[in-house]
């Protein structure tokens, strides 16, 4: 809903279409991984609520943790160099109206993570 969202405010011109395959499959094939990461987190806080911490292996902990830092940070690089094709071509207008989306829709996800008791890690999702 989020990504038909962000499309409708764009108001992209036939030309601008060509760009928006990339920029839909990074949103959510970003999706996708946090939802797998979350499932991740949820399995292993079931089964080791400290995450490791309470066997004294900080360096389990640090290395899951990179992992998934990786893996955020991969993907965000995808969505952003779907968008930079997209992005040139916008008019200042269609600019204005993708920050205000942009942040309407960070929000929302930003509470919906709250409401569901994620972690820091999810911060910046």
């Amino acid at each position: 809903m989020r990504v038909g969202i962000v499309k409708a405010a764009l108001q992209l011109t036939p030309d601008q279409e060509k760009y928006w395959p990339a920029i839909e499959d990074a949103i959510r094939t970003r999706a996708k991984n946090r939802q797998a990461r979350l499932e991740r987190i949820a399995e292993l806080h079931e089964n080791d609520p400290m995450d490791g911490m309470h066997e004294g292996n900080p360096v389990e902990f640090m290395q899951r943790r990179a992992d998934r830092l990786i893996q955020r940070g991969t993907d965000l690089k995808k969505l952003a160099d779907a968008w930079e094709p997209l992005f040139k071509t916008l008019s200042d207008d269609q600019k204005r109206r993708m920050a205000f989306v942009s942040f309407a829709v960070m929000r929302s996800v930003r509470n919906a993570i709250e409401q569901q008791g994620g972690g820091p890690e999810d911060e910046d999702e």
